[in-house]
């Protein structure tokens, strides 16, 4: 028989879990600006690890909210927080889940807020790479016209090399 102390606890895990996130998000958008690679595989490390605890927990909590709704003779497979507050009777439960409920929602929230601006960052990031990555290896205009032709119609293609050998 499932008891909601464990489920109170579960959910206090997951907002724990989702603050942790939160926080590495805002410390990789300073790695991201600074550029500092190293830094940002040790985040990314850290994130993953969360992850697979949030995975986890979020899978503990729809086992005990599976088994909750069965206790009350209920069939349901992925019952959420919103389902389980029409469930309960007591205000005082209704309320608590509630609270909860609002601060996960929050929290994903800003943590889905910081993720986009992160994406952003590094979109950024890449462009940049690869406008200098196209600045180093692109190929003089004379190799267009001189050189012997890779296509049948006889125009030469754009070769790029990584560096530029004549000059």
């Amino acid at each position: 028989m499932a008891n909601w102390s464990n489920l109170y606890e579960l959910l206090d895990n997951l907002i724990q879990l989702h603050k942790a996130m939160l926080t590495l998000a805002g410390q990789k958008r300073g790695v991201l600006i600074k550029g500092d690679v190293d830094q940002l595989m040790a985040i990314t490390t850290q994130e993953k690890k969360l992850i697979k605890a949030v995975d986890a927990s979020e899978n503990a909590r729809q086992a005990l909210v599976t088994q909750l709704f069965a206790d009350q003779g209920i069939q349901r497979e992925n019952g959420t927080l919103e389902d389980l507050i029409k469930l309960t009777t007591s205000p005082e439960e209704k309320a608590r889940l509630t609270a909860v409920r609002e601060e996960l929602k929050r929290i994903i929230g800003e943590l889905r807020q910081e993720n986009e601006l992160n994406q952003q960052l590094l979109k950024q990031s890449l462009s940049f790479v690869t406008m200098t990555l196209d600045l180093i290896t692109d190929t003089p205009e004379d190799d267009y016209f001189y050189g012997k032709s890779n296509r049948s119609d006889g125009h030469r293609g754009p070769t790029r090399t990584f560096f530029n050998t004549k000059a």
